[in-house]
């Protein structure tokens, strides 16, 4: 006997629970539709390798505020024989739509040159009006 009153107390609480997240769930996706669009940027994995190692393409995806601009610094870093081969490339004024876009950059080597292989590749958007910073880092590979 104790145990049906138990079940049944499990029970309501259980449908109480339920009808205050199914309550709150669509206050949480109004707020979340109104909410500002953030900046997002990645580094693609792979990247061309040109003029003998002198420059690594690569391509970066970004999305900003619509309206806003942004400017976009990458740099990529590798191992080689004997030390490091780096290098960076810069573009601004982007013009954010909102959406997902793609640029290609020419990353200069200093100091060594690229070679084939992996390397290490970080993205850096910053936004003009909002001051908003997004970043990624990863592996990416130097191929033909």
């Amino acid at each position: 006997m104790k145990k049906l009153a138990g079940g049944k107390a499990l029970a309501v609480a259980a449908v109480v629970g339920g009808a205050v997240i199914a309550s709150v769930a669509p206050v949480l996706a109004d707020v979340s539709a109104q909410s500002p669009s953030t900046s997002a940027v990645r580094v693609e994995t792979a990247a061309k390798y040109k003029a003998w190692g002198a420059v690594a393409e690569v391509q970066v995806s970004y999305a900003c505020p619509a309206g806003s601009q942004a400017y976009l610094n990458v740099q990529v870093t590798q191992s080689v024989l004997g030390g490091i081969a780096s290098g960076g490339a810069y573009r601004d004024s982007l013009a954010c739509t909102g959406g997902f876009q793609t640029i290609t950059l020419n990353v200069t080597a200093t100091e060594r040159a690229f070679r084939l292989g992996t390397a290490f590749g970080k993205a850096e958007l910053r936004t003009y009006s909002s001051g908003g910073v997004a970043r990624d880092e990863r592996n990416i590979t130097i191929g033909l």
